[in-house]
């Protein structure tokens, strides 16, 4: 009987030492990202005493938020953000660094390259990928067919695109070839920019902290872009709408190329499934290819104490297994390894392999001022697409732009 009491006693101390050693961190996730980031949380919940807590942030207000809350005192332990905010952040030293971790991976090299890129500070990382995305064109081929095009060819340069939207649009007058967004900052660094990269030019140095406004292939893409307007082959709501009907009108079989991102493959199967369409990455003026990677990278805030730290890396390494960026795959569309292919989409419609392939060849704009050069409404780059393919004086938008850029980055650079 005693021997059975110093037993239970034993059982019941461990069981409260375990209790009590087990660690909560706390993560704010965009809300665009909190149902997958949720169900991640949910699996290692289940096979783990630590616990993530996931707490989903409204977009617009997690990088003043998060600000508030570092300055404060009173932070989540980790935060996942979209990616183009890292910079500004490490450069605050509001980050941890997990260098050692990211490049002790077994697998650090398939890490999508441009989410590393952009939480690198000075050598040192502060993020790793955790919902990534890309964008590419998806391309009507019944239309393609109609106007006489290969629908089984993508259009291999910009110039080709303009020549096949104006001959789609030819149809008739409510059938148009190209839809893009250009009402709004976010969505033209996602789909504009891939144009320039594709010609290995861009619009500020690898650094971020110079402007290259004025290149020959930012002129050639203006070049196609005019074309395409003044033939009326772009969709009127281009110019003014904020995206939400941009899927809409594609799926409507009115429109011959979208330009958009990689979740479309699974929302048109799931949602349109009688749109007959394809996918290809973003060309260049007169060839190459690339995209805008774009998405969520996790990062821990400086000063997480090493037990938090040490769960939050571990919640890591876990969404990072094949079985964790299968599910990814299925929910976001994009896995954050680029070296699992063959098990991420395997399930999945093959098309998506597009935007996973040129994932490796993404970029992303290096800078400490994101949202005054691209995001605002009033700022230089949604002001210099507006006027360059809208208005008359594409000399005069382009050095304004190159003007607003300079000031911008001598007063933000740290």
């Amino acid at each position: 009987m005693h021997k059975t009491k110093l037993m239970l006693a034993a059982l019941s101390l461990a069981a409260s030492t375990s209790i009590a050693s087990a660690e909560e961190i706390s993560l704010w996730v965009r809300t665009s990202s909190a149902a997958v980031l949720q169900g991640l949380a949910d699996q290692y919940n289940a096979a783990h005493d630590d616990k993530v807590i996931v707490t989903p942030i409204t977009a617009e207000q997690m990088v003043p938020k998060l600000g508030a809350a570092i300055a404060g005192g009173a932070p989540p332990d980790g935060a996942v953000l979209d990616l183009i905010y890292l910079p500004t952040f490490a450069a605050n030293e509001s980050l941890e660094d997990i260098t050692d971790f990211v490049k002790g991976l077994p697998y650090a090299d398939a890490l999508s390259p441009s989410h590393i890129r952009l939480a690198t500070y000075e050598d040192k990382i502060y993020g790793v990928p955790a919902l990534p995305d890309a964008s590419i064109i998806a391309y009507n081929t019944e239309l393609f067919e109609k106007a006489g095009l290969d629908p089984k060819k993508a259009p291999a340069t910009l110039e080709e695109v303009a020549e096949s939207a104006k001959k789609i649009h030819a149809l008739g007058n409510d059938t148009y070839g190209f839809y893009f967004v250009a009402n709004s900052g976010s969505w033209l660094i996602y789909d504009f920019l891939p144009h320039l990269w594709a010609a290995n030019a861009d619009i500020l140095s690898e650094d971020g902290r110079e402007a290259t406004v004025d290149t020959p292939a930012l002129r050639d893409t203006f070049a196609a872009y005019r074309d395409m307007w003044k033939a009326g082959a772009i969709h009127p709501t281009s110019r003014s709408g904020n995206g939400n009907n941009a899927v809409e009108a594609f799926a409507s079989g009115k429109v011959g190329v979208l330009m958009t991102g990689s979740y479309i493959v699974n929302l048109l199967t799931s949602k349109y499934p009688d749109v007959k369409f394809d996918v290809a990455p973003i060309p260049g003026p007169k060839g190459g290819v690339s995209s805008f990677a774009g998405g969520d990278t996790l990062a821990l805030i400086k000063g997480v104490s090493e037990e938090k730290k040490k769960v939050a890396l571990d919640f890591v390494n876990f969404y990072m297994q094949p079985e964790q960026q299968v599910y990814i795959t299925k929910e976001s569309g994009m896995p954050p390894r680029t070296d699992v292919a063959d098990q991420a989409y395997a399930q999945f419609d093959k098309r998506n392999l597009i935007a996973y392939d040129v994932l490796a060849k993404a970029k992303t704009p290096y800078t400490f001022s994101s949202d005054e050069l691209f995001v605002s409404r009033t700022g230089p780059f949604l002001n210099l697409i507006q006027s360059a393919i809208f208005g008359d004086d594409v000399d005069g938008s382009i050095k304004k732009a190159q003007d607003e850029f300079t000031k911008i980055l001598e007063r933000t650079n740290p």
